[in-house]
């Protein structure tokens, strides 16, 4: 009998002691790019004023496209993600549909240099200006229609003309915002990042790198200014300074095509009520 107690109680303490070391979270996984917005909106985060979701957990990935096709092989039960790349996402993969309810409120600006306040100032008046505005509608017109894109070459970085060279942070897998068309960058931000270069007079150097790395690049090793679809929050304000706002953004949710639980719902709070109900 002693044996035998023995052996439930090493069996209850290594299965304790598993679930310390493994996985024994059964919340529910969305799939999220790391160190976005919608990875917040998942977990909940006080700087952002997000309560999270109930019953679920995010799972990060780099890009959007792969957090859609863990949807589709189902790791993850659905993804969260801004607007318009759920838009891009839905028309270049079969079997997912998007729920077009806006779930949250965001303004999209650039990370500029906390070093470097007259750049800061130059921006803006560039942003703010009546040739922007035409620019800018010319740009959105373009990646809403297909019609006009104009690829962007990044000049070689040169560390000997820091002045004559604007060098940009980005991550280039946000379409349609920012993404590679073969050895070029292509996306609204990038456009505009061409455009803002020209008129500050200087050369063009993007640096493509992982989205969590791109705000805190900024300030290191010459890197002048974010441009990644970044939504404004104070946490990112700590490490740089931003512009005014030129795009006003939302998260959304990802499902498989097949999917009938949101056909009912019309708000926000319709969707996050749902989808708390199919947790429990």
């Amino acid at each position: 009998m002693k044996k035998l107690a023995k052996v439930a109680v090493a069996t209850i303490l290594a299965a304790s002691t598993a679930c310390a070391f493994a996985s024994c979270d059964k919340r529910i996984a969305i799939g999220v790019q790391s160190g976005t917005t919608g990875q917040y909106f998942v977990d909940g985060d006080a700087d952002w004023g997000f309560d999270g979701l109930t019953g679920y957990k995010s799972k990060g990935y780099t890009s959007g496209g792969l957090a859609v096709n863990d949807l589709k092989n189902g790791n993850v039960k659905y993804v969260i993600i801004d607007q318009m790349p759920a838009k891009e996402l839905d028309e270049a993969i079969e079997g997912i549909k998007v729920i077009d309810i806006p779930l949250t409120e965001e303004e999209y600006a650039f990370g500029v240099d906390k070093a470097q306040p007259q750049l800061l100032a130059d921006v803006n008046a560039i942003l703010e200006s009546p040739a922007f505005a035409t620019k800018y509608a010319e740009i959105l017109l373009a990646y809403a229609t297909g019609v006009g894109i104009t690829p962007v070459t990044s000049a070689a970085e040169d560390v000997s003309n820091p002045d004559g060279q604007l060098v940009v942070a980005t991550n280039a897998e946000f379409a349609p915002f920012e993404y590679k068309v073969g050895n070029k960058f292509a996306g609204i931000d990038m456009e505009i990042a061409a455009y803002v270069a020209s008129e500050l007079g200087m050369e063009l150097v993007i640096k493509n790198m992982d989205f969590e790395a791109v705000v805190t690049s900024v300030g290191v090793n010459g890197i002048d200014i974010a441009m990644a679809g970044l939504t404004v929050d104070e946490t990112r304000k700590q490490s740089v300074n931003f512009t005014v706002s030129y795009y006003d953004a939302a998260q959304v949710l990802i499902t498989l095509d097949g999917d009938t639980n949101f056909d009912d719902c019309t708000t926000a709070e319709d969707v996050i009520a749902k989808l708390e109900a199919l947790a429990k």
